[in-house]
């Protein structure tokens, strides 16, 4: 389903250097020098010990647990937040090809890479292995227990995921999930008040896959022989629930034409005052009838902040916050905001108003749901931060925020008009860009905005308000100069009517 070439080859070389980074985080890291905590004699309770001042093996290794709690739940809310598994091929477009449900599976698993955050998690998960824990067999690691685990949690999250796709097919469904959605917020909302997490993460399951992992350094086979075996049986149940499940959910009738958004009267508006108030309405309105992007705005809104205000971070950690959040936030429509006209596109083209002002109000409604999204993490951070903030936090937590608001946005607006593509973004699963587009975009977004965000963390530690300062400036020229180039880009009538064309009909 690539067509392009250089999809192609950005693909390939986007797989040979996850697996490379994966292979040298994993070398490099157990390669460095052994400190007490490591070697034999291993347990559970020394590696969560303390560790000397050279040495960070305990500290890594006490964060383990809730880096594996974390991947699990993360493995549980991507498939939730996305509808249901990944659909590679829409469910209309299947009624002429006898297509397997078991294939579709395989494709959502062998596909769930693509994601960067999974990715990311995958990474940071096993270099932390292999630092804090070595064994005698050399300086790498026997990482299977950890690789075992991850891949129960993807199977067993896609099975969630699938069934969530049956249960919101009806009314009663939906009511329901809404109702278990307020009460999980309501939970962590708890949780957070009574300042429980700490000791949530004490009792977390994961702490037994760590425990396994240490007695196979150690090369006690026979203790962590249960664990695997374990975990093991729970990705291949999870695995042949998610076929049943997916098999269930894609063959059960929905209510959604009697039921949905387009049964509902809609309220007369007020006429506009201008044409780019006009636009302005519109552009907001379409992102707000789409399932799929609503969906994404909620889980984008609730579940970054709710992590920063358990996690209780230092402000050099929360000045990592607003990179990240801006690249997820505009991947939801902002690398193909165009779209949203759909096939109106053909019909607001020919209307007596400046084309500039289309592409103006695109980059709005796309800088309203990156710069709200990164002003409600950074409240939820800054709240539970672990200490008081100075002025040269302040400045480089500000810093990063405007300038990845600025440069997400410049990056959006840029690939919007340089690479339209067709979106319906009606479905649940619907995305604005095909996969393997929407990877190479998640990875340049995450590539750019990360290392603006290193760049004001570091800047933390230094006392030259300076610093963050010129970064900031220099980061809001080249997004502003970007912006100017693509504005110029879009004036031209070939340009617009490629981009019209293309995102109206294919």
């Amino acid at each position: 389903m690539v067509r392009s070439r250089r999809v192609r080859v950005g693909l390939a070389v986007l797989g040979v250097v996850s697996l490379g980074l994966i292979a040298l985080a994993v070398v490099a890291t157990a390669g460095a020098p052994l400190g007490r905590l490591s070697a034999s004699g291993l347990s559970t309770g020394d590696l969560l010990g303390s560790s000397g001042p050279a040495d960070r093996t305990g500290e890594i290794a006490a964060l383990l647990p809730s880096g594996m709690l974390a991947f699990g739940l993360f493995c549980i809310v991507a498939p939730l937040s996305a509808g249901g598994g990944l659909e590679l091929i829409p469910e209309a477009e299947l009624v002429a090809y006898p297509v397997r449900v078991p294939t579709l599976v395989r494709l959502s698993l062998v596909l769930t890479p693509l994601n960067i955050a999974w990715y990311i998690q995958v990474l940071v998960l096993v270099s932390a292995t292999a630092y804090a824990v070595r064994g005698p067999g050399g300086p790498v690691p026997p990482i299977g227990v950890l690789l075992v685990f991850m891949a129960a949690c993807t199977a067993l999250g896609q099975a969630l995921g699938w069934a969530l796709v049956g249960v919101r097919r009806s009314r009663r469904g939906r009511i329901a999930t809404w109702v278990l959605l307020a009460a999980v917020l309501a939970t962590a909302a708890w949780v957070v008040v009574t300042d429980r997490g700490g000791a949530l993460l004490d009792a977390a399951p994961t702490r037994t896959v760590l425990s396994a992992q240490l007695r196979a350094v150690a090369l006690d086979g026979g203790g962590a022989a249960p664990t695997v075996l374990v975990l093991l049986t729970a990705a291949f149940v999870g695995y042949l629930l998610t076929v049943r499940v997916a098999d269930w959910a894609l063959r059960r009738p929905a209510d959604l034409g009697i039921d949905g958004p387009l049964a509902r009267p809609v309220r007369r508006r007020a006429f506009p005052s201008s044409a780019a108030r006009a636009l302005h309405q519109v552009d907001r309105a379409s992102v707000w009838r789409s399932a799929p992007l609503r969906r994404g705005l909620l889980v984008l809104l609730v579940l970054p902040v709710a992590a920063a205000a358990v996690a209780s971070l230092p402000w050099s950690s929360i000045a990592l916050l607003p990179p990240l959040v801006a690249s997820g936030a505009a991947l939801l429509f902002g690398v193909n905001a165009l779209s949203l006209d759909g096939s109106g596109a053909l019909w607001i083209s020919t209307l007596p108003h400046d084309p500039v002002l289309v592409l103006t109000s695109k980059a709005r409604v796309v800088a309203e749901v990156v710069g709200g999204s990164v002003l409600l993490v950074l409240v939820g951070a800054g709240v539970r931060a672990n200490s008081a903030p100075d002025a040269q936090d302040l400045l480089c937590v500000v810093g990063a925020s405007i300038s990845c608001v600025a440069l997400v946005v410049a990056t959006c607006m840029r690939l919007s008009v340089t690479r339209p593509h067709r979106a319906e973004l009606r479905g649940p699963r619907d995305t604005p860009a095909p996969p393997g587009t929407m990877a190479i975009y998640s990875a340049r977004l995450a590539a750019v905005t990360t290392t603006v965000g290193l760049v004001f963390s570091v800047s933390t530690f230094t006392h030259e308000w300076a610093v963050p300062v010129l970064v900031t400036a220099g980061l809001l020229c080249w997004a502003t100069l970007s912006w100017l180039r693509t504005r110029r880009l879009w004036g031209e009538v070939t340009t617009r009517a490629h981009v019209v064309a293309t995102v109206a009909a294919g």
